[in-house]
C-alpha cells in the first residue's frame, strides 16, 4: 500500500474534515458524518483513518522540509523574505499575523479529524485487535499535532472530542497538563501498534516510542527519554542505510530507498505529481524557500582520512572550504565545486546565485536540477533511526550515565556518514572521550548535521536556550558563502529575543474564544 498517505478519497475527505482555513474548532454545517450512514464496519474504519492520514500528511508537509528556516541552519531566499518562513526566523512575529493563525489552525483542523474518529470508531462492528490497531495510529497522529503545538507555543487548549460552536470556550492547559495529554496518547499507541506495519507507511509501535523519546528528550526526563530510545533499539527491526559503496547517508534522501531499516515512520511517496505540495521545491535548487547558512557550512568537520584526524579547514579560497570534509556536508549542501547530476555549480552563478546565501540545498535532489522540478521520489521521512540512536547519546550523557553504549550509538551514526562500519576506526574520527563536557559538544553537533533540513533543528535551539539573548545563535548578521578571505555574502540579520522561544498566539484565536479564555504567551 505503497501511496497509504497521500491518497485522499474524493468522496470522504470533503465531508469528513473541516478546511484547514477555519478557525480552529469552528464546525461547518454538514461536517459531522451521520451514524446512520457510516461507521458501521470495518470498511468505514478504514476510510475514515485514511482520511486522518491524509489530513495529517496534506496539511503540513512543509513543516519538515522549511522548518530549518525558523534556525540557525537557514533563511528563506529571495522573495520568501515577505512570507512567514522569515519573519518566524527573525522575531518578527505578531498575534495579528494571519500566516500564524493558519498554522494553529491547520493543526487543530487535523486534530479534530483525529477526534471525530476516535469518538467515531466505538460503533462499527468490527474485529477488536483491528479496531485498537487504528485507534492507536490515530491516537498517534493526534499526539504529533499537539507536539507540535506544544513546542510552538506552549500549553494549548486541550481538545478531545469534535466541538460544536457553543462549546468554543476552551482555555489553555495547566503547566504540565499538554505533555501528559501527549504522553498518554502515545502510551496508548504504543499499547495497541504492532512491531511490524500490516502495509508500508502505517504507524508502528517503534514510532510511538521514538516520538515519546523525542518528546521525554526535550522535556528533559534523560532517563525516561534514554528507556524509550533504548526500547526502540530492542526491537531489532531498525538499523542504519549501509550500502556497499559507502553512500548509504546519500541514498537516505536522494534516491529511492523508501520502506528501508532506518526509516521509523514517513508519508509514503510513488514519483507522482504533488500538486500544491510546497514540499516540491526541495527537489530542485531554483526557487527554494531555504537557503544554507554558513554557520551550517562550519559545523561540518574538516578531516583528513590520510592521517585519521580532525584537522582545521582551509578558509583560503571558496574550493579549499570543501575539501577534507564530513561527507554530509557535500551531501547536504550545494556550493561552489558541488556536482549535482552532472551540473557543477558556482555559489556566483544560477541556480545559487538565487539563493539568498549562495548555498543551496541539495540534500533531497533526486534527477534534476530545475525550478519546480515536478516528481519528488523519496519519502518525507518524519523519523528516522539515527535520531533515536542520537536521542539515546544525548539522553544517556545528561544523565551523566556514560559508557560504552553511549560512544557506540555516536560511532554507529558518525561512521555511516564516512561510508565506513563502526569497527573501522581508521576510517572515520572515532569518538572516544567519556568527558560528560566534551561529549555533550559532539552529540549537539552530530544532531545537527546528520539531521539537517529534516525540522528538528529550531526544537534543540529552544531546549537548549541557545538561540536568543546577547550570544545567541540567532542573534546577528547572517552569512553566506565566501566572496574572498574572510569576507563573505551577507543574507541578513536576526534578533531573537527569549519571548521568540515561543510563538504569540493568534489573535483571531483569542477573540473567537472571547477575553480573557485564552491568554497570550509573554512579550506579545
Amino acid at each position: 500500500m505503497k501511496k497509504y498517505l497521500t491518497i485522499i478519497s474524493l468522496l470522504f475527505y470533503p465531508i469528513f474534515f473541516t478546511s484547514c482555513k477555519k478557525d480552529f474548532l469552528d464546525v461547518a454545517p454538514g461536517s459531522q458524518l451521520s451514524s446512520a450512514t457510516f461507521w458501521r464496519n470495518a470498511d468505514d474504519a478504514n476510510k475514515a483513518a485514511t482520511g486522518v492520514y491524509s489530513a495529517w500528511a496534506n496539511g503540513h508537509a512543509y513543516q519538515i522540509y522549511f522548518a530549518d528556516d525558523w534556525s540557525d541552519d537557514a533563511i528563506p531566499t529571495g522573495f520568501w523574505h515577505f512570507f512567514y518562513y522569515y519573519s518566524w526566523g527573525i522575531g518578527g512575529l505578531s498575534p495579528q499575523d494571519a500566516n500564524i493563525n493558519d498554522y494553529w489552525s491547520a493543526l487543530y483542523s487535523v486534530i479534530r479529524s483525529t477526534n471525530v474518529f476516535l469518538t467515531n470508531v466505538g460503533k462499527c462492528k468490527m474485529d477488536e485487535d483491528l479496531r485498537n490497531r487504528l485507534i492507536g495510529e490515530v491516537k498517534f497522529i493526534r499526539a504529533y499535532e499537539y507536539f507540535l503545538l506544544y513546542n510552538f507555543w506552549g500549553e494549548v487548549p486541550l481538545v478531545s472530542q469534535p466541538l460544536n460552536i457553543s462549546e468554543l470556550k476552551v482555555a489553555r492547559a495547566q503547566p504540565g497538563e499538554t505533555e501528559s495529554f501527549i504522553l498518554q496518547d502515545l502510551n496508548d499507541a504504543i499499547s495497541y501498534l504492532p512491531v511490524t506495519p500490516p502495509e508500508a507507511g502505517r504507524i508502528t509501535k517503534g514510532a510511538a516510542l521514538s516520538l515519546k523519546a523525542r518528546i521525554l528528550l526535550y522535556e528533559g526526563k534523560y532517563g525516561d527519554a534514554a528507556d524509550a530510545a533504548k526500547a526502540v533499539m530492542d526491537l531489532n527491526v531498525y538499523k542504519l542505510l549501509r550500502t556497499p559503496a559507502g553512500d548509504g547517508y546519500y541514498q537516505l534522501s536522494n534516491t529511492r530507498q523508501g520502506n528501508n531499516q532506518e526509516e521509523i515512520l514517513g508519508w509514503q511517496n510513488d514519483g507522482v505529481n504533488r500538486n500544491n505540495d510546497q514540499v516540491q521545491y526541495m527537489n530542485c535548487l531554483t526557487n527554494t524557500l531555504v537557503s544554507p547558512t554558513k554557520a551550517l557550512v562550519d559545523s561540518y568537520d574538516g578531516y583528513d582520512k590520510t592521517i585519521d584526524q580532525i584537522v582545521a579547514v582551509d578558509e583560503s579560497t571558496d574550493i579549499s572550504r570543501f575539501q577534507n570534509r564530513d561527507p554530509r556536508l557535500n551531501f547536504t549542501i550545494g556550493h561552489t565545486g558541488s556536482v549535482v547530476n552532472g551540473q557543477t555549480l558556482n555559489s556566483n552563478e544560477a541556480p545559487l546565485s538565487n539563493e539568498s546565501t549562495g548555498y543551496g540545498v541539495v540534500k533531497f535532489i533526486t534527477d534534476e536540477v530545475k525550478a519546480n522540478a515536478p516528481h519528488f521520489t523519496t519519502d518525507n521521512i518524519l523519523i528516522r533511526y539515527a535520531e533515536v540512536l542520537l536521542t539515546y547519546a544525548e539522553a544517556k550523557i545528561e544523565s551523566g550515565q556514560i559508557d560504552q553504549s553511549v560512544l557506540d550509538a555516536i560511532n554507529d551514526v558518525r561512521s555511516r556518514a564516512y561510508g565506513t562500519t563502526v569497527d573501522d576506526i581508521a576510517h572515520y574520527p572515532e569518538v572516544t572521550s567519556t568527558d560528560q563536557a566534551t561529549l555533550r559538544k559532539i552529540v549537539r553537533n552530530e544532531r545537527r548535521v546528520e539531521l539537517a533540513f529534516e525540522g528538528l533543528r529550531w526544537f534543540d535551539l529552544k531546549r537548549w536556550r541557545i538561540a536568543a539573548g546577547t550570544g545567541g545563535t540567532m542573534n546577528g548578521p547572517v552569512s553566506g558563502a565566501f566572496l574572498s578571505p574572510g569576507n563573505y555574502i551577507n543574507a541578513g540579520s536576526r534578533a531573537l529575543s527569549d519571548k521568540d522561544y515561543l510563538r504569540p498566539i493568534p489573535q483571531a484565536q483569542v477573540d473567537l474564544e472571547s477575553s480573557g479564555v485564552l491568554t497570550q504567551n509573554p512579550g506579545y
